[in-house]
């Protein structure tokens, strides 16, 4: 089973500039970011990262058991994104 994709093509940083140039509102990023790099890259560009469908793939992958995988899944992200 595939959990993450393995790039992301989207230049995220001309988005994030533009939503900067329009709004005071904080700005994350989503739809794709499934891997520690991809979230320090969002995090560097953006207020934040965000992480639903890697988790939900980790979840189906080991069911009931899949708590310590995602509170390990979990940390990694935090790690990555606190690094920045």
């Amino acid at each position: 089973m595939k959990l993450w994709r393995s790039e992301i093509k989207t230049d995220l940083d001309s988005i994030v500039k533009v939503v900067r140039e329009n709004t005071k509102v904080p700005c994350a990023i989503g739809f794709g970011i499934s891997k520690p790099e991809q979230a320090a890259n969002a995090a560097k560009v953006s207020d934040g990262a965000i992480v639903g469908s890697a988790i939900i793939k980790i979840i189906e992958q080991y069911g009931r058991d899949a708590a310590h995988h995602v509170g390990e899944y979990v940390k990694s992200m935090k790690d990555a994104v606190a690094s920045v």
